[in-house]
């Protein structure tokens, strides 16, 4: 029960963090919503958003910056005497950071954190903010909204990505975790990537995945050069999922795939008498008699040896698609650009052996 109380107060705690930090951002796609709605601009009221705010966004005659200044500055002013305006907007824009910043990675990943339905808002709210092609599902979960969407548009998906030849996610993933072995080698307090002591919270080695996965996939979802390979939004979402996905769990994948090498054939006998260490890091992307034992000597590996780095990721990222992403599609039906198989970059059979799913007793 504690457990459980702790993890909701982490959760909670890295939302809180999560919008503030996007606060600006998110208020001002408020505004262009409330802007494009065709509904009368008096409802956008019920999203915590004032007549008055829209009337200084909407005004032509100023600048973009200007308009966002007054905006703020009306804003402010309002929330300052009215706490139902306060409220009314503070689940909005938690409703926006759930439905499309939390929630589409995590889902994809089969990731759970304790409330994340975005089911505080009635129909008319949800048409506000994410269109009318939700009207009437208001009472579903956000996935099956997201899918009831997506159907809608497969056709047309379908037609722009199978005429043309799309390279493979897997290696964008990987990169992506190669990059963060060697960022959390460096056990950063201001950027943690794991519990680094007593003194680092959940939510924000939690926050600190986000933001390294929002940070990595600016390079791809935005590419400087117009020429550019584009990503479907299909696509960055997939990729953006898995880093997040990955990153997640990765003191417990790193755990599980040593369990796994050290319990077998391969672990029976002193690794000196069937690979030398180096081909053991290259090859199984382990440091043989210092995992689990000493996580520093193994960073200072990562941050060395990029074989090993890149060893490591794939496996780590294979072990994620063949136990949690790809029994969680088959059971939903769903599916996910590209697949989810991991032999399309680890060739080893014994390897891929090793990563099946087991049976839990």
């Amino acid at each position: 029960m504690e457990e459980e109380v702790e993890e909701e107060a982490q959760v909670m705690a890295g939302r809180i963090v999560a919008v503030l930090t996007r606060l600006e951002e998110l208020e001002e796609e408020l505004l262009r919503r409330c802007e494009r709605w065709r509904g009368a601009r008096e409802y956008c009221n019920i999203l915590g958003v004032p007549l008055e705010e829209m009337n200084a966004w909407t005004n032509k005659d100023d600048s973009i910056e200007e308009r966002i200044e007054k905006a703020a500055t009306v804003i402010d002013a309002a929330c300052l005497f009215d706490q139902e305006l306060r409220q009314k907007r503070a689940r909005t824009l938690l409703a926006m950071f759930l439905h499309e910043l939390e929630g589409p990675g995590l889902r994809k990943n089969n990731f759970i954190l304790p409330c994340m339905e975005v089911d505080f808002l009635n129909e008319k709210e949800w048409e506000i903010l994410f269109g009318s092609s939700a009207k009437g599902l208001k009472n579903h979960s956000v996935a099956e909204i997201n899918d009831a969407t997506c159907t809608e548009s497969n056709d047309n998906r379908e037609v722009e990505v199978d005429t043309q030849s799309r390279p493979s996610l897997h290696p964008v993933v990987i990169d992506a975790i190669e990059e963060a072995f060697r960022l959390r080698a460096k056990n950063m307090t201001t950027s943690p990537l794991r519990l680094i002591d007593s003194t680092t919270e959940w939510f924000e080695v939690q926050y600190s995945i986000v933001k390294f996965a929002d940070r990595f996939l600016q390079r791809y979802a935005k590419p400087i050069n117009p020429d550019a390979f584009q990503w479907t939004e299909e696509e960055i979402q997939t990729i953006g999922g898995r880093i997040v996905g990955v990153l997640m769990r990765l003191d417990d994948l790193e755990w599980e795939w040593n369990h796994r090498v050290s319990t077998s054939s391969l672990g029976k006998t002193e690794p000196s008498m069937t690979l030398p260490n180096d081909e053991w890091k290259r090859t199984l992307g382990l440091y043989p008699g210092v995992e689990q034992v000493c996580f520093r000597t193994v960073d200072v590996a990562l941050l060395e040896d990029k074989e090993f780095a890149r060893k490591r990721a794939e496996i780590m990222y294979a072990l994620f698609l063949m136990n949690i992403e790809e029994p969680a599609v088959k059971a939903s039906g769903n599916t996910v650009p590209g697949g989810s198989f991991a032999n399309e970059f680890i060739h080893d059979s014994v390897q891929l052996e090793l990563m099946m799913p087991r049976l839990k007793k």
